[in-house]
Formats: C-alpha cells, structure tokens, sequence
C-alpha cells in the first residue's frame, strides 16, 4: 500500500495533467482514490463516513463513468479526493498525538 502522501502527490499530479491521461488511467486513479479514502475511514473507526461524504459519492459514480467525463469534471474529482484524503491524514495524525495532560507544563522544576 502507497503512504498517503505518495497517494496526494500522484491525484495531484493527475490533476494537474488530466487532459494527458488515457481513460483506463483515469478509472485507476479514481479506484486508487476510492480504496485509499476507504481505507483511511476504517482505520480511523468511521467506515459510515465512506457512506455520508458527498465527495466520495462522487468519486464512486465516476468510477462507473470515466470515459464520459470532461477534462475539468475529473480535475474536480481529483481534487475532491486530495482535500478528502488530507483531512483523513490530519485525522489520523490528530489521534496518533497524545493529548497532554493537565498539570504538564515546562516550567515545572526549581
């Protein structure tokens, strides 16, 4: 499995040369973005979330039509994924942080 940040650069880049990409690479970008946003929510505890965000329904109904879609639609998509994909990364950083507890502060000592 990419880390994703590889996974962010590669939608970036995508993004950003979508009028160069083949329709079987856009239906493996979308899948790509699909599976890491599915991933990111189950390890996050919150697979409903998969379910309940407009931006991954989105990506969903344009994994059954990437051949139909403009230039600009799939930028758009892309870009969905990416900001989807960066809130699950801030998400999981935020529960990998320990919390500090009351009474901590540096200033503790002579």
């Amino acid at each position: 499995m990419k880390s994703t940040k590889d996974v962010i650069a590669e939608l970036t880049r995508a993004a950003r040369d979508v009028h160069m990409l083949t329709e079987g690479e856009k239906l493996r970008l979308v899948s790509r973005a699909y599976v890491a946003i599915k991933e990111g929510w189950e390890l996050l505890g919150q697979p409903n979330r998969l379910s309940e965000s407009a931006e991954t329904m989105d990506i969903i109904r344009a994994g059954g039509m990437p051949v139909y879609l403009y230039d600009d639609e799939m930028r758009a998509i892309l870009q969905e994924a990416v900001k989807v994909i960066r809130q699950i990364e801030a998400a999981m950083e935020a529960k990998n942080t320990p919390a500090p507890t009351s009474g901590e502060d540096g200033n503790q000592g002579s």
